[in-house]
């Protein structure tokens, strides 16, 4: 009789394990179906991350790039053979011109146009209609990319690198004067690229002032134009990247979610692939320099053992006295590439995402995946949590040393708007 009591204990106490286990993973579906309707920016790899705008009126519907490496809002105003579809001011009764040309240069290419002002609308954000200036591309190279499914790029920095000049009024600018001039706060999560699909997407929220639920780990922004943050040091699994921390910020370190790789000034960038390439030779796997060197495309007859590439951490100052790391796995750095190589008829086929940069570090697409980052223009920082979504990144700290962190700053001022070659990020990191 005991025995057939304690029988239909454990038989219950096994049921009961099993339904436990039922109702974790429904909460889980039902969890990640809420995450999944918060998805407003789409995409695909190497083509930066875009979302739904209405202009004018009548609304007119486009797809826009999200960019904090740029200020200016511009949409295409003109035929182009790589994008479907175009604004026509001439179409929406709210369009005014300021008969005023405009024009960005970029290290591939250029856009000009006519500045003017309309109203702008995201359906996806919890944000009003507004008007801000608008520049109306009629003429372009190497902007846009051939089935990106953009049309136009929402700039999202500060108006000291708008053009012509710093008095163009943006979209946060203009959503800012809605919020009775309250400093907007906004975030982005990256997702990346699940199961290696040729597309990715990712969460932009415009922020309550309210405290953010997330523990952050904030980087303070050291010059606003840019979001301009420190970065103290890089290191390659556990081997320390040993050049004076200068050399980082030389001659800035920027934020930029217009860029697709992580961009290292040309000194760090040898020393980080000569440690690359330590490492792997340890390993015994056969990268040639081309890979490293030129970004080129190369292909193995397996896919790659993730466990033979070491991480790569960056450490950003986060007080006087303290700062954090950011660590990214090797599936963030070395991109599996699908749409081409599969055409080929190839597998297995990868690029390397780091790559030399002459206009300083740029912390691109490459490192924000993975990361909840939160862009407080209020409290001047830049703050980070591990995202629900995107690469196993990990982040660490805040650490405390002694060491004068601010001696890592590069001391050239900001330049001369005019001089400057503004937003020089956004195609630059995009693999033809």
């Amino acid at each position: 009789m005991m025995q057939y009591k304690y029988s239909i204990i454990n038989r219950w106490r096994s049921t009961a394990r099993q339904l436990l286990w039922l109702f974790i993973l429904l909460c889980s579906l039902i969890l990640t179906n809420q995450e999944l309707d918060n998805t407003n920016l789409m995409g695909k790899p190497g083509e930066g991350y875009y979302m739904k705008v209405e202009i004018g009126t009548p609304p007119q519907t486009f797809n826009v790039l999200v960019d904090t490496g740029s200020t200016n809002f511009a949409i295409a105003a003109a035929p182009n053979p790589n994008v479907e579809t175009f604004f026509i001011s001439s179409s929406s009764s709210t369009y005014l011109s300021h008969y005023k040309k405009v024009s960005v240069l970029y290290t591939q290419g250029f856009w000009d146009g006519e500045l003017g002002s309309d109203v702008l609308y995201f359906p996806s954000l919890n944000t009003p209609q507004v008007r801000c200036d608008v520049a109306a591309i009629q003429t372009s190279h190497n902007f846009y990319m051939n089935g990106s499914q953009w049309q136009g790029i929402l700039g999202l920095a500060y108006t000291v690198i708008a053009r012509p000049d710093r008095n163009v009024v943006s979209w946060l600018e203009a959503l800012q004067h809605a919020r009775n001039n309250q400093s907007v706060v906004f975030s982005l999560e990256l997702c990346g690229s699940p199961n290696d699909e040729n597309r990715h997407t990712g969460v932009f929220e415009v922020l309550d002032n309210k405290p953010e639920e997330t523990e952050l780990l904030t980087a303070p922004i050291v010059r606003e134009w840019f979001y301009e943050l420190l970065l103290l040091g890089i290191s390659v699994g556990d081997q320390v990247v040993d050049l004076p921390c200068r050399k980082f910020n030389t001659d800035k370190t920027i934020l930029d979610s217009g860029t697709t790789s992580l961009r290292l000034p040309s000194e760090v960038f040898s020393e980080v692939v000569r440690l690359l390439n330590s490492s792997i030779t340890q390993q015994s796997v056969p990268v040639s320099d081309d890979f490293w060197m030129l970004q080129k495309m190369f292909c193995w007859k397996d896919p790659l053992d993730w466990m033979h590439f070491p991480n790569i951490s960056l450490s950003l100052f986060h007080s006087d006295n303290s700062y954090f790391v950011l660590e990214l796995p090797p599936q963030s750095y070395i991109r599996k590439v699908s749409d081409k190589s599969e055409a080929l008829g190839l597998q297995n086929c990868y690029k390397f995402s780091i790559e030399s940069s002459n206009t300083g570090t740029v912390l691109g697409v490459v490192v924000m995946e993975g990361f909840r980052i939160v862009f407080n223009r209020s409290s001047k920082t830049v703050g980070f949590a591990k995202s629900h979504c995107g690469p196993s990144v990990n982040l660490f700290g805040p650490v405390t040393t002694k060491t004068d962190m601010r001696s890592c700053m590069n001391p050239i001022p900001v330049p001369n708007v005019s001089a400057l070659t503004v937003a020089a990020y956004v195609i630059a990191g995009q693999p033809s």
